[in-house]
């Protein structure tokens, strides 16, 4: 190998390197507003922020830890598949629009639950939010399971088509539905539950003790906690009204909202 060889090595790898860096800041972005809205909050975002570093880095190695998980599943539909190869073009054209119809109405679905609020109306999507279920991991390793399979589905689909047809453009975009997702429902059901307990309400707030700090977002936070009516509110707040606050305790989603006045 020459010597221009291994520059232009370097360069194609310091390219490749800059768009996985900018997938994954995306993908960060993606999740910290998922968990916003999964909490009802909606504070202030900014273009750069560390946060979305620490949450694209944690989304992506989840993402390879469930594709890992995923490996038998894939497989064995990977087998279905080459018996399903065996019919004839008629019967493998009715199976294949059909399995396609059921992944797009269950893409459907699995976008319909993301829209979760701090207190929703499904209890089980409520508890997945909160961590109480293990309902929400379960959903995202079907997400990564259905995204694998039907990138490896669209693919072949194309080498046996020859073009892209109208079942292998239906494949691409649902895969690419599921593939966005993916960081929306990390950000949903498993990005971070920490909420900590401040040690007194800050003045224009309107909040009675105890009070949680639920999320923040750029210069921002977002505060959790009852009214003088008793009734659960969020509250943002500019992240200096709360200097000088103290942090007495640090607990999850699902301590704050269980958490009654005293």
């Amino acid at each position: 190998m020459t010597g221009s060889d291994i520059v232009e090595s370097a360069k194609n790898a310091v390219v490749v390197l800059a768009l996985l860096s900018g997938a994954a800041y995306a993908c960060g972005y993606l999740v910290v507003r998922a968990r916003a809205r999964a909490l009802g909050a909606d504070p202030g975002f900014a273009l750069v922020d560390q946060a979305y570093v620490f949450a694209g880095f944690r989304f992506v190695l989840l993402l390879l830890l469930s594709l890992l998980i995923s490996v038998p599943v894939l497989l064995l539909l990977r087998w279905f598949g080459s018996r399903a190869l065996l019919l004839g073009a008629g019967p493998l054209l009715v199976v294949e629009t059909g399995a396609a119809v059921l992944a797009a109405t269950l893409t459907i679905y699995a976008y319909l639950v993301n829209g979760a609020l701090l207190s929703p109306s499904s209890d089980w999507v409520a508890g997945a939010v909160l961590g109480q279920n293990s309902y929400g991991a379960l959903l995202g390793l079907a997400t990564t399971v259905g995204a694998a399979a039907l990138l490896v589905w669209a693919r072949e689909h194309y080498l046996r088509a020859g073009a892209l047809d109208p079942l292998g453009a239906t494949l691409a975009l649902i895969s690419g539905l599921l593939i966005a997702l993916l960081p929306v429902q990390h950000g949903v059901f498993h990005a971070d539950r920490t909420a900590r307990r401040l040690d007194g309400a800050p003045q224009a707030s309107g909040l009675a003790p105890p009070i949680w700090v639920v999320d923040r977002a750029a210069d921002r936070v977002t505060l959790f906690g009852r009214g003088a009516d008793g009734h659960a509110r969020l509250v943002t707040l500019k992240a200096d009204q709360l200097d000088g606050v103290a942090v007495v305790g640090i607990g999850t989603l699902s301590d704050a909202v269980g958490q009654p006045n005293p």
